[in-house]
């Protein structure tokens, strides 16, 4: 159970070495993106309740402390097998992983989705140093095809909840844009997802695509060449690839080994 609640550290590409903390079981999501390198979501639901123990996740923690003292991670993430912030108990978490590591920096990778929906999430959110959200659409009809959201879940909900994010959370932001080539790629939908983010004014922008196998294999990412000049057009930054974007065991602070260093993608990471 708690080498299902904490993983790593691994490497990670924005955020260096990062020990992660994942709070749902495998593929509990509110969207089932097509492009997720998890595999498609087994259980969608937009239920808030306690799907791993609580207890377990906390000394989970602490054992993580032990274990790294002397070498800590630059930051703890709470990402994992599906969407954090559906734990009933996110905040209560969150506080406890504040108190154990007080140095490191605490960053939430989510959807952000559920802000709207669930507004006391808007105050468990505030002991975080960093949130990284999503949005792939400019529009509900391609929202409807990448994301393939909860039924109850619309576009304008998730927008909703992206602008109560950066109303209420003043620390940085940085809003990620995944690209299928094909849907979201086409003049109409980046501009009208360009009008978003202007809306939005996260801190930075950063434009991902396809690094690793996607739950549907029709899914294709852009050129390079493609994805630089779209990355423009929003005012954003390209992600390097993983393969790409190697950093140095120095860099961290402390030697990974070769199993921790192929970290699986920052927004779905899989405990290990």
């Amino acid at each position: 159970m708690r080498k299902q609640c904490v993983f790593g550290p691994i490497l990670s590409r924005r955020l260096g070495s990062s020990l992660g903390v994942n709070l749902v079981p495998y593929k509990t999501c509110n969207l089932d993106c097509v492009y997720c390198e998890c595999g498609a979501t087994l259980n969608l639901s937009i239920e808030r309740r306690e799907y791993l123990p609580t207890t377990a996740v906390i000394d989970a923690l602490q054992e993580a402390a032990l274990r790294l003292r002397g070498y800590p991670p630059f930051c703890v993430t709470f990402a994992g097998w599906g969407e954090p912030t559906l734990h009933a108990q996110f905040g209560r978490i969150a506080e406890a992983a504040r108190r154990i590591f007080p140095k490191e920096r605490l960053v939430l990778i989510t959807n952000g989705a559920l802000f709207a929906r669930f507004r006391e999430l808007l105050e468990e959110i505030q002991v975080f140093d960093l949130i990284i959200p999503s949005l792939d659409a400019g529009t509900e009809a391609v929202f409807q095809r990448i994301n393939r959201p909860h039924p109850s879940l619309s576009f304008a909900e998730h927008l909703e909840s992206l602008a109560l994010l950066r109303q209420r959370f003043a620390k940085d932001i940085w809003l990620e844009v995944f690209i299928v080539e094909g849907l979201n790629d086409a003049p109409e939908e980046l501009l009208a997802l360009r009008t978003h983010l202007a809306h939005l004014r996260p801190n930075r922008i950063h434009l991902n695509t396809l690094d690793r196998r996607p739950t549907c294999t029709w899914v294709q990412a852009p050129s390079r060449e493609r994805l630089e000049a779209i990355a423009h057009f929003l005012g954003g930054e390209v992600i390097p690839s993983f393969h790409v974007a190697r950093i140095s065991p120095q860099a961290t602070g402390h030697g990974l080994s070769g199993e921790q260093q192929c970290a699986p993608r920052e927004c779905h990471s899989t405990p290990r």
